[in-house]
């Protein structure tokens, strides 16, 4: 008697948590009816007979009008008819933003990224050999849960990340403006969504916003995406403005790009200087995914006057190398060893912006920049709490004699105070390793570019 008591409570524990579950699905919700293509992010995207499509071009992203909270499933069924990159699923968890994608950075990569700053080469839901086929229709899918991540193609199981949603964070080459909605993305893909569609798994049914075609309201062109500007700020001249400097060969796309991206979400305006005002080349796979990225500056060091701008950040990569005042050492490779009258600019502007009162901000291998710099003839970072790499600086030569010692020694040299590689905040990683001591502000790598980004933007809100 008391074994079926027993076994006959259990069946309506499991009973009831089963009508549970199946009370909190809804039905499926087209969003394709309330997309408006005008309001697209990036890329040239119609619709056509009920249908989403898009053409080649890169980081081709759009908006989809539902900001879900809770658990929900997320699915789309496409057909890529050109290209051989990646399509992604902007999701989001836990109020982070991330993409799930396909076919990814050249190398036929799956998986979800970023997770703890790491991309789909880094991370541990990297799935290989997921190569589509152009012309062949398939359903992508990703189930949000509570305490999980779960992606699938034709409803197979290809990544499964167990996460509250606070580790996860988009990279600048999908992001759009609002980080509360969902996205697609095509990267130089001609591509035709055949259905886009969304259910809750929480008690209440998701809510779809109303195309603006159908219910009318001032949005701004897709052809000149803007990020939002805080309300004390309408004015452009009111607004902050950061430069940002990179070398024109050999920066890291990644230690630009994540900056830019939050400090543009911020509201803050960004330009972009080298040393001079011709195209800047970053290194290969340093997060500019399949595309070239290179960078044409807004103007060279020599162009840049400091009472336009409310902070400098020298962003990372061995070219920065070239802007090293001080360094009496040679590098092998030429274009590291820049010329003197640029250096010299470079050192203007460090002296100039801390003389102002500004907070002037060095990124990964940059952070070498500030050591060299001379402020009276000492080093800025003299006596500072500093972030710096581990990772090896450029090869040549130092204190006389062949070596590439890490990028540590640059700042080590010039009396700097080291905080050990990946201390702060998260144990383990460096995706929050930045550290403001007084007017300067250092970040130790590419992991802590976006954490970069959004503390320069924190110190400017004070």
């Amino acid at each position: 008697m008391a074994t079926r008591i027993i076994l006959s409570c259990c069946f309506s524990i499991l009973s009831a948590s089963l009508s549970t579950a199946l009370a909190a699905e809804h039905d499926w919700q087209d969003l394709i009816p309330a997309i408006n293509p005008q309001e697209s992010t990036s890329g040239a995207w119609s619709k056509e007979e009920s249908e989403l499509k898009v053409a080649a071009s890169n980081g081709a992203r759009i908006a989809l009008p539902v900001k879900p909270t809770g658990e929900y499933d997320f699915e789309v069924e496409f057909t890529r008819n050109s290209g051989k990159d990646s399509i992604a699923l902007i999701f989001t968890h836990g109020g982070k933003q991330a993409s799930c994608e396909i076919d990814a950075w050249g190398q036929q990569l799956a998986g979800v990224q970023n997770i703890a700053g790491q991309d789909i080469r880094q991370n541990a839901t990297r799935k290989e050999s997921m190569q589509l086929k152009n012309g062949q229709r398939y359903r992508f899918s990703i189930q949000v849960r509570n305490e999980f991540v779960r992606c699938l193609l034709d409803d197979q199981e290809f990544a499964l990340h167990r996460t509250d949603g606070s580790d996860l964070t988009l990279g600048s080459l999908w992001r759009i403006a609002d980080t509360t909605q969902l996205g697609l993305g095509a990267w130089n893909s001609e591509t035709v969504f055949h259905t886009v569609r969304i259910r809750s798994h929480s008690e209440n049914p998701l809510m779809i916003a109303s195309s603006s075609k159908t219910e009318p309201k001032k949005m701004k062109p897709a052809t000149k995406p803007t990020q939002p500007v805080p309300a004390t700020s309408n004015n452009r001249k009111d607004r902050k403005h950061v430069l940002i400097v990179i070398a024109n060969q050999h920066f890291f796309y990644r230690e630009y790009a994540d900056p830019r991206g939050e400090l543009e979400r911020a509201g803050i305006r960004v330009s972009v200087a080298a040393g001079e005002k011709s195209t800047c080349h970053p290194h290969q796979n340093s997060g500019q995914g399949n595309r070239d990225g290179s960078v044409r500056p807004d103007l060279s060091l020599a162009e840049v006057k400091v009472d336009d701008y409310d902070a400098i950040l020298f962003s990372g990569g061995w070219g920065s190398s070239s802007y090293q005042y001080a360094f009496q050492g040679r590098y092998n490779t030429a274009s590291y060893n820049g010329n003197r009258k640029i250096k010299a600019e470079a050192n203007r502007l460090i002296n100039e912006f801390l003389a102002a009162d500004k907070y002037t901000c060095a990124l990964c291998n940059a952070v070498s920049v500030l050591a060299w710099a001379r402020v009276d003839g000492v080093s800025p970072l003299s006596g500072k709490n500093v972030c710096a790499p581990t990772r090896a600086a450029a090869a040549g030569i130092y204190n006389g004699r062949q070596a590439q010692p890490s990028c540590r020694w640059h700042p080590e040299a010039n009396g700097a105070v080291l905080s050990p590689a990946g201390a702060i905040g998260r144990p383990n990683t460096a995706i929050d390793d930045v550290i403001v001591d007084g007017k300067i502000i250092t970040g130790e790598d590419d992991i802590s570019a976006a954490e970069m980004g959004r503390r320069i933007a924190q110190m400017l809100s004070k």
